[in-house]
């Protein structure tokens, strides 16, 4: 064994150097006790920074995840869709910055925009738009009411004091397509008559409401007061369980702070929230107008679909009233503020006396193309071609292609947003015409990116064997 101070070897078991005298056996163990301290601190070293490690890139991971769902939760498409259908209807934001900011549309609505009024107005305006096509004008000889539609077999609801002394009426769409009606129920008790348009059967009707409504409640009320045709005014239900006698009975009827005027009279009273008709518009009080009364639908339904089912003869509704015998009505006992005058027709939708049937100008045309706009919007919003499917030529070419490019879109969280729409000019030819406009609209797409689309459009359109507009198709020009 070596001495660790002089470096003279010694017996291997020598307890001393022979030279020197340093203790060899105590040197040995304090080389192997360092030794083994360094071996044991740099193993527990090496764990605390494996340990240390491992902390690190778990918290990151974590943190990794919770940005991975954020962020997934964010861009789904999915996700923007649900967004969309469960919030109230809003026309959306304009984005500065799309590049930046794609989804800012789709952001959750806080509870204070959900309560702003602008909100509501908006959810308001889609169903008045929803409801407009459903709701009709009646004419007869003596003057016009409003009605609208009860069920998809073709059944219009209305007053009866609209139709008393008729046993056909003629019945005005939004468009201003007229088509006859035949009256199938009327009472001389309540103010309350069904009209049979065969035209309108199998179109989807207004839903109506089967229970009381609370008072307090938004209504819209809609119809052609003073003539004014696709008029739409909202208030309030004021009142419950109102009866009274006025030409006839009106039992526990609804009364409401919603304008309504000579005309009105068989409108529907909309629910402002559902867009369901909880009532019939029927009268006002002549001492102060801003008060309405509308008879409940649900008093109404069981009579209303006992005509349906067995509809009266033309004889049996002639026989309601004595004076149907010479088809000569004036209803002296119903209230003053209710007798209305012949309107004049509208000069855009006046019939052409030489070969009596539609024309074409340059008023209706706008107003036909502008509405189609507006229901297109609704069916791309709602994925729903029933929303344009009447203003298209049936079996034409483009009936078939929109009807295929909604059912497409179906399902794939897009967005459109239309922000102009002006038409630029009409071209009459004869038996079509053209209407040309310029378009803009933003579009996200199911990944979450926007474009902005600037067009104009070629719509061509023809007169139908109803007399109606439709849209035989539609050139576009990028």
């Amino acid at each position: 064994m070596f001495c660790a101070k002089c470096g003279l070897k010694n017996e291997h078991e020598a307890k001393f150097c022979s030279n020197c005298g340093q203790e060899l056996i105590k040197s040995r163990f304090k080389a192997k006790k360092k030794k083994m301290i360094t071996i044991v601190a740099g193993f527990l070293s090496i764990l605390a920074l494996v340990a240390i490690g491992f902390i690190i890139a778990t918290t990151l991971n974590g943190a990794e995840k919770v940005v991975q769902v954020e962020v997934s939760k964010q861009l789904s498409p999915k996700n923007a869709t649900k967004e969309m259908i469960e919030a109230p209807r809003v026309d959306p934001p304009k984005l500065e910055s799309k590049k930046e900011e794609p989804l800012k549309e789709n952001k959750p609505l806080s509870n204070e925009k959900e309560n702003n009024p602008v909100n509501n107005e908006k959810e308001k305006t889609q169903i008045i738009k929803e409801s407009q096509s459903r709701v009709y004008t009646i004419f007869t000889e003596t003057g016009l009411g409003s009605g609208f539609l009860f069920e998809n077999k073709g059944t219009v609801v209305t007053n009866a004091h609209v139709v008393a002394g008729y046993t056909e009426v003629i019945v005005r769409n939004v468009l201003g397509k007229k088509t006859t009606g035949r009256v199938i129920g009327i009472s001389d008790k309540y103010d309350i008559a069904l009209i049979q348009v065969d035209d309108y059967a199998g179109q989807t009707s207004l839903e109506t409401e089967a229970n009381v409504t609370d008072i307090g409640s938004e209504v819209i009320a809609l119809g052609s007061p003073q003539g004014l045709e696709n008029s739409a005014s909202i208030g309030y239900l004021t009142g419950l369980d109102r009866s009274f006698e006025s030409g006839f009975q009106y039992d526990n009827v609804y009364q409401v702070d919603a304008q309504i005027s000579p005309g009105s009279s068989g409108g529907p009273l909309l629910d402002a929230k559902t867009g369901k008709v909880i009532g019939i518009n029927s009268a006002i009080l002549t001492a102060d107008q801003s008060i309405g009364f509308s008879i409940p639908m649900y008093t109404m339904i069981d009579l209303l679909k006992k005509w349906s089912d067995s509809p009266m003869t033309s004889a049996e509704v002639a026989s309601i009233f004595s004076f149907y015998d010479d088809y000569d009505y004036e209803p002296e006992e119903l209230e003053e503020s209710e007798e209305i005058e012949e309107p004049e027709e509208p000069e855009e939708i006046q019939e052409n006396t030489q070969d009596d049937s539609y024309y074409f100008d340059e008023g209706s045309l706008t107003d036909f193309v502008l509405y189609f706009r507006e229901n297109y919007e609704m069916a791309l919003y709602h994925e729903d071609f029933n929303f344009i499917e009447d203003l298209l030529l049936y079996d034409s070419h483009l009936y078939h292609e929109m009807a295929e490019y909604i059912t497409e879109i179906t399902n794939q969280g897009m967005i459109f947003e239309f922000t102009k729409n002006e038409v630029m000019g009409i071209v009459i030819e004869g038996d079509y015409a053209v209407v040309s406009t310029y378009e803009v609209f933003e579009f996200m797409d199911g990944a979450g990116e926007w474009s902005t689309y600037e067009r104009t459009k070629d719509y061509s359109i023809v007169i139908d064997e109803y007399d109606a507009f439709r849209i035989s198709d539609i050139v576009i020009f990028d």
